[in-house]
């Protein structure tokens, strides 16, 4: 069985679906979209979560996968205003325990209104006892990166709660080394299969996952699946390839 920890599911297919369970994927969690929503508003986040939740969830379970959701307000959808009533909202939708996660937060341009949208948002993941999928930035990586794990680091949210998506050879190390889960997205933006791999045997299995960010732009949905072929077939145990997937 497989577990990829980040898909957007409205841009999937019901034979996307079809495919991913073919390909060994049993269980996801749903991601809120970065800029799913047009003009950022809080109506408009507030339609966007109830749409996953009421709508793309159960979708995915009639496909016949295991399904959650993390809802929360990337920077890329940040309102000019509005910020505390969707964090006043947002407990309200954990009830049910569907919602698992806060996500996907991050940092954007790395400003001062971005790090405190992150900030909140951890706090109010720490206080209800959610976990956190943050996204390290894609533009000047590794100095965003840097700033968004000072963030996390400032955060009461223990870091073994915090999966810090997108890392790549030149981040990975640092994420793993501050406590944080890494990971290892296979997506043409991010990681190929080969490149994830070649992570997975050089640093070991610990505080890693891959995921795929399915649905996401040109992502590839059977990657997943092609990545557990390939760490078996380089030699790494069922364990270590269980401990990346599941």
């Amino acid at each position: 069985m497989l577990f990829d920890p980040r898909i957007h599911p409205a841009a999937l297919t019901d034979q996307d679906l079809e495919t991913l369970q073919i390909f060994g994927v049993r269980a996801v969690v749903a991601v809120a979209d970065a800029t799913a929503t047009g003009p950022a508003s809080p109506l408009a986040l507030f339609a966007h979560f109830d749409e996953l939740l009421g709508a793309q969830l159960p979708r995915l379970e009639r496909a016949g996968l295991r399904a959650w959701a993390a809802l929360g307000v990337h920077p890329s959808a940040l309102p000019r205003r509005g910020l505390g009533q969707i964090l006043e909202a947002l407990p309200g939708y954990f009830r049910g325990g569907k919602v698992v996660a806060l996500g996907q937060l991050g940092l954007s341009k790395g400003d001062e209104r971005e790090e405190e949208a992150l900030l909140e948002q951890l706090a109010l993941a720490h206080r209800f006892h959610r976990a956190a999928i943050v996204s390290a930035p894609g533009l000047h990586k590794e100095r965003l990166t840097r700033r968004l794990l000072g963030a996390l680091r400032r955060s009461k949210l223990a870091p073994e709660r915090i999966l810090v998506d997108g890392a790549v050879g030149r981040t990975v190390r640092t994420i793993r080394e501050l406590g944080y889960i890494a990971g290892l997205t296979l997506h043409p933006d991010h990681l190929s299969v080969e490149q994830a791999v070649k992570l997975v045997r050089t640093l070991g299995p610990e505080r890693l996952v891959l995921d795929t960010a399915a649905g996401d732009g040109a992502s590839d949905i059977l990657a997943l699946g092609r990545a557990a072929h390939r760490l078996s077939k380089a030699g790494l145990s069922s364990r270590v390839v269980r401990r990346v997937t599941l």
